[in-house]
């Protein structure tokens, strides 16, 4: 989405696209190169080769949404490659936009002083305006999107290995429970299922034990009727806009319904969603608050409250207009 979002966003004529690019034809045939980035900066990811590109190409270079993600707030340790491609990309710009301030702290723990936090670019999708919601939630729900991300009862900390609580196993059964659709974006297995296309006659069986069900073939009916999966953002915009609420641990499932004018909530469990929220002005609840107890759907929904949304999403453009203007990069955002 946030990638798709700078393609509408940025003026270009020819673009190319990939990480692993050619770097003599790109220098031959572009003026700069621009990277739209997610959460990097974790401590086993190596962007080293991509480092290695961008100073072969020699061109002005604009690292856009990179984001920091730690689930105890402490800054990763980054490996030495992953450094090492952050000075090169600060050295060929003239600021790195990061998703909030944690991401800043991370990059200037690591020597790197031309950050400025503009959020994700994900929110420009409309490109003229900025996203608005003014819809409320039903008193009951019935149409509920649940985006979430199917862990086991734990995630693991990138930096110590140790294990983290995670809810998103009892979203999934939630959203069974209640037969509310469930939004999957790496679930492949409940992907496969709902196509009628199990790895083995075994899987849905294998899904069942952890949804509580016993009966394989109730599994299989849920999941044809209630999984869904997107491989454009109009179609999942367009999808949320049928919705009466969103919610879930999934930053961009509950970004699309924003931008479909759609109420939702993101449920933050690390410090990448966490700045996300806090910069967009997003709903949102601690998933701590929501471990070890029943998850109240209709008591989530009266949180989400969308004034403070609203009212910063002007700023939000602001950011980024001003952010590629010093840059030099040409954008379709109005002025």
């Amino acid at each position: 989405m946030f990638f798709s979002a700078l393609r509408r966003v940025i003026c270009h004529e020819t673009p190319s696209s990939g990480l692993e690019f050619d770097p003599d034809y790109v220098r031959a045939n572009h003026d700069g190169i621009i990277i739209p980035a997610a959460n990097w900066l974790i401590a086993q990811r190596d962007t080293g080769k991509l480092a290695s590109l961008i100073e072969r190409a020699d061109l002005p270079t604009v690292l856009v949404g990179i984001g920091g993600q730690s689930f105890t707030g402490k800054i990763p340790n980054l490996h030495p490659n992953t450094k090492r491609f952050l000075h090169v990309v600060s050295e060929r710009s003239h600021s790195i936009a990061a998703r909030g301030t944690f991401t800043a702290e991370v990059l200037a723990h690591n020597g790197v002083k031309n950050a400025v936090v503009t959020g994700c670019p994900s929110l420009l999708w409309h490109v003229k305006h900025p996203a608005s919601v003014t819809r409320t939630v039903p008193t009951q729900p019935t149409k509920v999107g649940i985006s979430g991300t199917r862990h086991e009862d734990f995630d693991k900390d990138p930096e110590t290995g140790a294990p983290v609580p995670s809810i998103g196993m009892a979203l999934l059964r939630l959203a069974y429970s209640r037969g509310f659709d469930y939004i999957a974006q790496t679930e492949f297995d409940l992907l496969r299922i709902a196509r009628g296309e199990p790895a083995s006659a075994d899987e849905p069986k294998q899904v069942g034990e952890f949804l509580g069900e016993h009966d394989p073939a109730r599994v299989t009916a849920y999941l044809k009727q209630h999984a869904r999966v997107f491989s454009d953002v109009p179609s999942w915009i367009e999808y949320n806009a049928t919705r009466d609420f969103i919610f879930g641990m999934r930053l961009h499932g509950v970004i699309s319904s924003l931008l479909a004018g759609t109420p939702a909530l993101l449920l933050i469990h690390d410090t990448r969603t966490r700045e996300m929220a806090l910069e967009a002005g997003i709903p949102h609840v601690e998933t701590k608050e929501l471990e070890g107890k029943p998850i109240d759907v209709e008591a989530l929904a009266e949180r989400a409250d969308f004034r403070h949304f609203n009212a910063v999403q002007e700023k939000y453009f602001k950011r980024f207009t001003e952010f590629f203007a010093k840059n030099g990069v040409a954008t379709n955002l109005p002025n």
